[in-house]
């Protein structure tokens, strides 16, 4: 078992944290260069495109329900 005290542990989280935040940033800038949009600004475009494609899919069964 660990003999870490708690203290330990939460700088441990708190390093850990701060990394886990630069990576997201990193991600986030390689795919602006990539895309030019923001991981943000990507999933609103996926979000409003399902919306927009199942709004499609619910008219094409309405009409072939009629």
């Amino acid at each position: 078992m660990s003999s870490k005290s708690i203290s330990e542990l939460v700088t441990q989280l708190q390093a850990e944290s701060e990394q886990a935040k630069y990576f997201a940033r990193l991600f986030n800038q390689a795919v602006k260069h990539e895309f030019g949009f923001s991981v943000n600004e990507l999933h609103d475009f996926i979000m409003k495109y399902n919306l927009l494609e199942k709004k499609f899919e619910d008219r094409e069964a309405n009409k072939q329900g009629q």
